[in-house]
């Protein structure tokens, strides 16, 4: 996408409609609707009535949404400080209040997602056949203006039609965790996508006129935590909730729990002689997260008391992450099975939020060598070799203490020795410790625990616990960097870095 003049985007859009085929697939050149265009036309006469320079209609990314997010804004104009959206509505046939109310929301919005950018920010809305409202962040207020003023503001912008906003806006910045960021998230500093609040949407009006189950399944990266216990927040608002996650609870369950006094419990809680303590008729909703690590005994024991108490159950799951052989239940299909009676919906995430595409192919191409043909772009992935664990040891210390990486090794058996006890040793946070979180730049460490078969497909030694597993969770908690060390295995780093420079093998 490049920025346009909008007296020709508009005669543009017109022209294209006047001429469309349906037999013949041509893309429109700019991504808004017939009823956006129509209102771009008459925004475009409202400012030609000023008779204001010609360089005021150019330097617009018409129709722009984020990688990723798919947050769409209907015009942007940039300079090196300034940053100038404009928003187009047709004429609102509302009371006042309202019309204010459906202007300040998406300006809020906006200002949210513009604000990363560091740049002054200026929103504006124009709505046809009433005028222009200008966004004041400070009081979160709009308030009308004169075209005038917009014009004035529009002249004196010393747009760059060079910057691209691909490069400007970072998807994973939008990702609020309950976790990692668990006051930004209880203060409300986050948005969700059109797909979360799809879902959500969907979800509040069935669990609370009716007693249902419902699942929530995606990849990791998604949002789908940050989903559920959005979801969870805004019921727990005015009625009592419990949380229950697969897993040991981290640092942001036990902050929501002791300091923002969330019901939130690890399953290892939950067993026949407590389950009274934990679930009552007070509880008006179950939330599961990680449900797919469950064990059928705990899962029929909620399941009990939730018919018996008439309680709905929201589950969210991604039967690709596992620690241990069994954890990988699809509790949608379970409940069909074993429970015919029970209303049970589901929906999936798909768009990756928290992980760029890059790494994503990477990840992909890392588990089968080949299999990504794009995003191969693998400036943020590193690779490093050493023979000597100690060597080793001292790197990981000097990277935690320096440069804020993050680094997650294997959980080993509590009850033998196996192969995967030197690395697992490399740090005290294991796979079991990372479920539901993400962090910035992670690096871990591989060895002779992993080879690649002749299929190019990575191939894992067995261990107590999954190793396949515990690799595909350590890998998919990344959000912007990757550092791999390989320890000792000369060949599988060779295999490493024909993966990282694939691109460049291509050209």
């Amino acid at each position: 996408m490049k920025p346009t003049n909008l007296i020709s985007a508009f005669q543009g859009l017109k022209a294209f409609n006047e001429c469309k085929d349906s037999e013949q697939k041509v893309v429109a050149p700019y991504k808004i609707s017939d009823n956006e265009a129509t209102v771009l036309g008459s925004f475009c006469d409202l400012l030609n009535k000023y008779d204001c320079p010609f360089a005021v209609f150019d330097g617009y990314y018409i129709g722009y949404s984020i990688n990723q997010i798919s947050k769409e804004f209907d015009l942007l104009r940039f300079s090196e400080d300034l940053v100038i959206n404009i928003e187009l509505k047709q004429e609102l046939n509302l009371s006042y209040e309202e019309k204010i109310e459906k202007i300040l929301k998406q300006q809020s919005k906006n200002f949210y997602y513009l604000k990363a950018l560091q740049k002054n920010i200026f929103i504006f809305t124009y709505v046809e056949n009433d005028g222009l409202y200008e966004y004041a962040n400070l009081l979160n207020e709009t308030k009308k203006i004169s075209c005038e003023e917009l014009i004035d503001i529009l002249k004196n912008q010393n747009f760059d039609i060079n910057i691209d906003p691909d490069k400007l806006f970072i998807p994973s910045n939008y990702l609020v965790s309950p976790f990692n960021s668990t006051e930004r998230f209880l203060d409300g500093e986050y948005f969700l996508t059109g797909s979360q609040e799809e879902i959500k949407n969907e979800l509040l009006k069935k669990i609370t006129s009716d007693y249902v189950m419902y699942c929530i399944t995606a990849d990791a990266g998604t949002g789908k935590t940050l989903l559920l216990y959005d979801i969870a927040k805004t019921i727990s608002e005015s009625n009592k909730t419990i949380l229950i996650h697969c897993g040991k609870l981290n640092e942001g369950h036990e902050l929501l729990r002791d300091k923002f006094d969330w019901n939130i419990y690890s399953i290892r809680n939950i067993k026949a002689p407590t389950i009274d303590r934990y679930i009552d008729d007070t509880v008006k909703a179950i939330f599961i997260d990680e449900s797919q690590r469950i064990r059928t005994d705990q899962l029929e024991m909620i399941i009990g008391k939730s018919k018996e108490l008439k309680i709905p159950i929201v589950f969210s799951y991604d039967t690709k992450q596992y620690l241990s052989e069994g954890e990988s239940k699809n509790i949608y299909e379970y409940i069909k099975t074993n429970y015919p009676e029970i209303n049970i919906y589901k929906k999936s995430l798909t768009n990756k939020i928290r992980t760029n595409k890059n790494i994503s192919s990477f990840i992909t191409n890392l588990i089968q060598i080949g299999k990504s043909n794009s995003y191969l772009d693998y400036s943020d992935i590193t690779i490093e070799y050493f023979e000597n664990i100690n060597d080793i040891k001292r790197y990981i210390h000097y990277l935690e203490k320096r440069d804020d990486w993050k680094c997650i090794t294997y959980t080993s058996s509590q009850y033998s020795r196996e192969s995967i006890d030197v690395l697992a040793s490399l740090s005290d946070f294991k796979a079991h410790d990372v479920i539901g979180q993400e962090f910035k730049k992670v690096v871990f460490v591989i060895d002779d625990n992993f080879r690649y078969d002749d299929s190019g497909k990575l191939q894992y030694r067995k261990c107590y616990y999954s190793l396949p597993g515990m690799f595909y969770q350590i890998i998919t908690r990344v959000i912007n960097e990757m550092k791999i060390i390989v320890f000792n295995n000369k060949s599988l780093y060779y295999k490493l870095l024909q993966i990282k420079y694939l691109d460049k093998n291509n050209e």
